[in-house]
């Protein structure tokens, strides 16, 4: 048998790679190959630092630079001969401004094709001006943020079609319609640069953090199951010295949930001490009532989805609420606002907003980034977030298991997390076949929560699950420059269709 390369190899494979991809880009005279590389490299990296000046300027150079923001004078010209921009009431641009604007977002409708095009923009808050992200329209979010507010360049064979559309002009109805209607002839692209100021008028300085309140949620009281995998690991929390994850999860979780109709289903492999197991039923019971503990026991070797979908199959909640163990509840209507979140037909899963005992981001949402699903502004400050990013639910391609609340209906449906992934990327492709359905992802910030997860360790880190989730998804997601819309939407400046990468994989196989 063949033996298995070590992670040094596979990183050192992955590296080779590129720097192939790279080597036969040059060799087919693209000059712009070097810069790609570099926004590859270094915009993940900045993104830590938004807000930042100097950040936000070496940013605004290396996606200005981008192939899928350039064309000529002559497709320029082409592009607006046969285009008209929507401007807002209230926007006013100068000359000079609205030339800027109109050179940047017709390259960009020559380089996609697109019927629509918008852009990002400046926004005052706070005192200082920020970069405003918005790179699609979401109902979701965009009704009380006014996010995708904005001028849009519109090609001519979508303007035939305006007058269909819903009044006022502007209006997030007028753009969520628009938005579907450039489907049809041609989509929507999108220049990831802030090319103008917003108005300040009419534009609060800070929003209030609000959740949607349906009124198909009050009143509602599903059963609630906590489907917890613990391996009865250790760890040193605050200054009373080490305490079993677990045990540290449960309590926080009783102490502070609002919400008390849950089903605790633990389930170990063995590690659990028959006494541990004992004070952890009569925690569970005294606060929630008898039937409310489950403890199951898997003697396979470690296998997160394994584990999971046994948890899963013998819980009795309506909803499932996968929890890792090192996790700690901080807010009381955490578990509410994720139930709340589930009124709307067509979301099928919420994650929560988890934070490191520092007090930055560890998760904020999943971003598929050169098709590696990656944590978002992982070890960002909340403040550093693209504006507006934690002050209402908003869509993403995926949220993490560690808190992640969904239907036991649509569980069912997709027959649990798929066993090719046994540790890493279930959340992911769970999430992404939940889509597949009609079944929407949303972040939840009102849902806040500590993870005890390493905020040291590595973000390059390799899991083996990554070529199988590239497989499997590669083709549906675009290529190696698939993008998650709010995180990444810099990468779709880097496609090339020159140099196909599979075949640049196939050939380094051969070699």
């Amino acid at each position: 048998m063949r033996p298995k390369p070590s992670k040094g190899w596979r990183k050192l494979g992955r590296k080779g790679t590129k720097a192939m991809a790279l080597l036969a880009e040059l060799l087919h005279g693209d000059p712009d190959g070097l810069l790609r590389v570099l926004a590859e490299r270094l915009v993940p990296r900045l993104e830590r630092h938004r807000n930042t000046a100097w950040a936000d300027r070496l940013r605004i150079v290396l996606l200005a630079c981008q192939p899928g923001c350039r064309a000529s004078q002559q497709e320029v010209n082409a592009a607006l001969a046969s285009s008209r921009l929507l401007v807002p009431p209230r926007w006013r641009l100068s000359p000079a401004q609205q030339g800027r604007l109109l050179r940047r977002m017709a390259a960009r409708m020559v380089r996609t094709g697109a019927a629509a095009v918008t852009c990002d923009d400046w926004i005052r808050t706070a005192g200082s001006w920020c970069w405003r992200q918005k790179p699609l329209w979401d109902p979701l979010f965009d009704s009380e943020t006014g996010i995708g507010e904005g001028p849009v360049l519109v090609h001519a064979r979508l303007q035939a079609h305006l007058g269909s559309l819903p009044q006022p002009q502007h209006s997030p109805a007028w753009r969520e319609a628009l938005r579907h209607l450039a489907l049809v002839h041609g989509g929507q692209a999108h220049v990831p640069l802030p090319l103008l100021r917003a108005p300040s008028a009419g534009l609060p300085e800070a929003l209030p953090s609000q959740e949607l309140d349906l009124p198909s949620s009050r009143g509602w009281q599903p059963l609630v199951s906590v489907l917890i995998p613990t391996a009865g690991f250790s760890k040193v929390i605050g200054p009373g010295g080490a305490e079993i994850l677990v045990r540290h999860c449960l309590q926080k979780l009783l102490e502070r949930s609002r919400y008390r109709r849950l089903e605790i289903v633990v389930i170990d492999g063995g590690e659990l001490t028959d006494p541990l197991l004992e004070d952890l039923r009569l925690l569970v019971e005294s606060q929630l009532g008898a039937k409310s503990w489950q403890h199951l026991r898997d003697d396979s070797p470690y296998d997160y989805t394994t584990r999971i979908n046994k948890a899963a199959a013998a819980a009795h909640g309506e909803l499932l609420l996968q929890l890792n163990d090192d996790t700690e509840l901080l807010a009381v209507e955490g578990i509410e606002l994720l139930i709340q979140a589930l009124a709307r037909p067509d979301t099928g899963i919420a994650g929560a907003l988890l934070l490191y005992p520092d007090g930055s981001v560890q998760h904020a949402g999943t971003a598929i980034d050169n098709l590696a699903p990656r944590h978002a502004w992982a070890g960002s400050r909340p403040e550093a977030l693209p504006w507006g990013t934690l002050r209402g639910q908003r869509t993403f391609h995926a949220v993490t298991a560690a808190v992640s609340l969904c239907r036991r209906s649509l569980w069912e449906r997709l027959d649990g997390f798929a066993e090719r992934f046994p540790i890493n990327y279930g959340d992911v492709d769970f999430c992404l076949r939940a889509a597949g359905l009609g079944q929407r992802t949303v972040l939840v910030p009102g849902s806040q929560w500590l993870h005890f997860e390493s905020a040291s360790r590595t973000l390059e880190e390799i899991p083996p699950e990554l070529s199988v989730f590239e497989q499997i998804w590669g083709g549906r997601m675009g290529g190696p420059y698939g993008v998650d819309h709010y995180c990444s939407a810099w990468r779709m400046l880097l496609r090339k269709q020159s140099v196909d990468l599979g075949r640049v994989r196939q050939i380094r196989l051969r070699w």
